[in-house]
């Protein structure tokens, strides 16, 4: 059975970090990758801004558990898992992301983790690799999976071009007219009809 790798933050959730932005009034965390394409540059920019105005991960955590699912996309995963593997290939965090995983009913979720102090403070972060998500679908492809992915970030165009097929998902011009080669969706049911037909 073939393996289905999507991004989760502005493919199947919200931006968690949007969100954060909005609790806390501070307007520099609501960049994410599509402002800043580098996730170690991107991180290390938080961290700096969270420092600065003593956000603990308590607070990152209470803004993740008020997001609810894009909409239609607990619908689509559960279409998806029917025909295929689904795994979420993120670069979120496990400390913050296990409200959303919940609510999309507990699927497999590769990301980093955070280095947090015994006060709740955020010191750094633990990447997994520097293309996490690549090296996890190359990964699956030596055991002999085949891999669809999709995404909507920077982030996401390293797993886009090693994926057997790769798509995007509410893109941005931008970002989806940066690999014009890669078909662009702007619907859950119009994603569901490409994998399928990818099998």
């Amino acid at each position: 059975m073939d393996i289905v790798c999507f991004d989760m933050e502005g493919t199947l959730t919200p931006e968690i970090w949007e969100q954060v932005s909005l609790d806390c009034g501070i307007s520099e965390l609501s960049k994410t990758t599509r402002d800043i394409p580098s996730y170690s540059d991107l991180m290390d920019y938080r961290i700096d801004v969270m420092k600065k105005n003593n956000l603990k991960l308590a607070d990152i955590v209470s803004a993740t558990k008020k997001l609810d699912l894009l909409d239609g996309a607990l619908n689509f995963l559960n279409q998806v898992r029917q025909e295929f593997q689904v795994v979420i290939l993120s670069d979120t965090f496990h400390e913050i992301a296990y409200p959303l995983m919940k609510k999309l009913g507990y699927p497999l979720l590769l990301c980093h983790t955070l280095d947090v102090d015994g006060e709740d403070n955020i010191l750094g972060y633990k990447l997994r690799d520097l293309q996490a998500k690549k090296q996890a679908i190359l990964g699956f492809q030596s055991m002999g999976y085949r891999c669809l992915a999709a995404g909507d970030s920077f982030n996401d165009l390293q797993m886009l071009e090693v994926a057997d097929q790769g798509f995007f998902i509410n893109a941005p011009e931008a970002i989806s007219s940066s690999m014009p080669e890669i078909p662009c969706f702007n619907t859950y049911p119009d994603l569901l009809s490409a994998l399928k037909k990818s099998k």
